[in-house]
């Protein structure tokens, strides 16, 4: 097993880019919507240094959920999302291994990750700071994300929205724990993790 190429801390860039192109008018945006899982993208990138810095990047293929938004009041975005620890895709069978082991997710035992927003405020800048529940290893934190907002042109005449977020967590708050190693010496690992979480709506409307 080939540790020097090993991730060995934890960034995950969970993505969210919230895009309501599947809305067939701008009056009938409101509303709750799946998440179109083809069109959304759940990665991290993890690092760590030994002699030298390593980066391994990565994605979660399986995630469902759903939103709510209206572009005429942001402030009630509401945010669901769940991801498939299992479904880690690092394009190497032996990274993918660690991320699934008890050093990290530990996939048997905490086969989900999962997101819940209970509150968006509009700032004065037009972001929104999102605040919701994040579980991680059946570890749940309350935390506060700042999200970009920004209209987009959709196909003909849908138009839609993007949500674009990045912040930090301290992962060893959710369990995720683990020390690589290569050659027999421990990685150091930042317990700094810089989470981006993107999502677009799917094209069914579920209420």
């Amino acid at each position: 097993m080939n540790l020097v190429r090993l991730p060995v801390s934890l960034v995950v860039a969970l993505v969210l880019t919230l895009a309501t192109s599947s809305m067939a008018l701008a009056q009938e945006s409101t509303g709750v919507y799946s998440v179109n899982q083809a069109a959304s993208v759940v990665g991290f990138t993890i690092y760590g240094q030994m002699i030298f810095k390593i980066k391994r990047d990565g994605q979660f293929k399986d995630f469902s959920g759903q939103f709510s938004y209206d572009p005429a009041n942001p402030a009630g975005t509401h945010v669901d999302l769940t991801v498939y620890t299992a479904s880690v895709d690092m394009h190497n069978p032996e990274h993918e291994q660690l991320m699934k082991s008890g050093e990290f997710f530990d996939v048997e035992h905490f086969p989900t990750m999962h997101f819940t927003s209970s509150s968006a405020e509009l700032k004065p800048d037009g972001t929104l700071s999102m605040t919701g529940d994040m579980t991680i290893r059946g570890v749940t934190r309350r935390m506060s994300i700042p999200v970009k907002l920004r209209q987009v042109p959709g196909a003909g005449a849908l138009s839609g929205a993007v949500f674009d977020t990045t912040f930090p967590i301290d992962r060893t708050e959710f369990g995720l724990n683990g020390s690589p190693a290569v050659g027999g010496f421990k990685v150091s690992i930042s317990k700094n993790v810089q989470i981006h979480i993107a999502i677009a709506a799917g094209t069914h409307r579920i209420s």
